[in-house]
């Protein structure tokens, strides 16, 4: 009989329990906010110089010692040889014979005398051979003056006035047209007559203290030549 009544109070104590268990309320979870994110700008790094450069040590500049002087080669004493005269004067003297006196019909007084050389004079002017030589330059340059013909053709005729200087060897140093004919082929013409000319050597008569001389000479042009 205590037994069914301990079993029935059991039952009981086990219902009551269930019954609390399952009227009780369940504890709810926790709520969580939501996350936010929030973007931070990062400061820019920053920079550190670098350390100023040490200066560098100036090089100790060691003074150079001066170099002693050299002392200068001191002249030795250079024995002088002995003069002939005074070795011949150690020696015994031989006394030598003096010159006779030569006779004064052998002196030549004549001979003595010098006669100071003449001088040339100046040649003189030959102004006869300078005309002469004159004629004679006009003469070679007609002689070797050839008129063209194409000239002749077209009727050129003139006169051309020629200036020339001669050397004493008979040379032409210089030429030129004084005055011309009007016509190229003309002037050409004499100057070429005068380059083919040969003239003589100056003799000293001629134009005497000068290196050459000068001439004007007109060469004609004519058709009827």
């Amino acid at each position: 009989m205590r037994a069914l009544l301990a079993a029935g109070v059991l039952e009981l104590l086990a219902i009551g329990a269930m019954t609390l268990f399952f009227t009780q309320e369940k504890p709810q979870p926790p709520v969580i906010p939501p996350l936010q994110l929030v973007l931070v700008a990062q400061e820019p790094p920053k920079v550190i110089p670098p350390p100023p450069p040490r200066p560098k040590a100036k090089p100790t500049v060691i003074p150079k010692a001066s170099p002693r002087p050299t002392p200068r080669p001191v002249a030795k004493p250079v024995a002088q040889p002995v003069r002939q005269a005074e070795a011949v004067e150690t020696k015994q003297a031989i006394p030598t014979p003096a010159p006779s006196p030569l006779p004064a019909t052998a002196q030549t007084p004549a001979a003595e005398q010098t006669h100071a050389p003449r001088k040339d004079s100046a040649p003189a002017e030959d102004r006869a051979g300078e005309g002469q030589y004159s004629g004679r330059v006009a003469g070679e340059i007609e002689k070797h003056k050839v008129y063209p013909a194409s000239a002749k053709e077209l009727d050129m005729t003139g006169d051309v006035v020629l200036a020339y200087t001669i050397n004493r060897q008979g040379s032409v140093v210089e030429a030129s047209v004084l005055q011309s004919s009007g016509f190229r082929l003309l002037d050409a013409a004499a100057l070429k007559a005068l380059r083919a000319s040969r003239f003589d050597p100056m003799t000293p008569g001629l134009w005497p203290g000068t290196p050459g001389k000068t001439f004007t000479t007109t060469v004609h042009f004519a058709l009827d030549d």
